[in-house]
């Protein structure tokens, strides 16, 4: 009974720290990979690409300086979307222009540089798809692809003949 105690007593410590830590990599992972994005309106992408024939760059665009816009703002909506109509009055209603209604899955870490320009317009011409799945066909804004490992981005490096060196995505 003695010996058992005495076990107990010195991997308990070690027990609760493992589950304590385990708690702590889940939450900021989750963090991180935005699990829980917020979709404050509801979207169908597939009704966006088939119906009206929109392209990802279409709500998904560049500034003139190259850098990526990720998710659209509501203005970008009011483009296509009239909102003097009844429907989409309400639909937009307490949304300001600059205000982005949906939260994005992922989220780089400091010490990665990703650059969708250089990606999509190099002479490879990378797809959309090809990193997030496909969404034009998708009728919810839920995640399709999963985590991306750096294992990924450096099989589709080889595939299309890109660097793998470290300082090309790393600071």
């Amino acid at each position: 009974m003695k010996g058992t105690r005495s076990f107990l007593l010195f991997f308990l410590p070690f027990i609760i720290f493992t589950y304590i830590a385990f708690i702590v990599f889940q939450q900021a992972c989750d963090y991180a990979m935005n699990v829980q994005a917020k979709k404050l309106l509801p979207f169908n992408h597939q009704t966006h690409t088939t119906q009206y024939g929109a392209d990802c760059e279409l709500c998904h665009s560049y500034d003139a300086n190259g850098r990526f816009n990720g998710i659209p703002t509501v203005a970008v909506c009011k483009q296509c979307h009239d909102p003097n109509k009844v429907n989409n009055a309400t639909f937009f209603a307490g949304f300001s222009d600059t205000d982005k209604p949906w939260e994005t899955f992922a989220q780089q870490p400091d010490l990665v540089y990703f650059s969708h320009m250089a990606v999509t317009k190099n002479e490879q011409k990378v797809q959309c798809i090809s990193c997030h799945g496909d969404k034009g066909a998708s009728k919810t804004t839920a995640k399709i692809k999963g985590k991306m490992a750096m294992g990924v981005c450096m099989d589709c490096h080889t595939v299309t003949n890109v660097s793998n060196s470290c300082t090309v995505c790393h600071d």
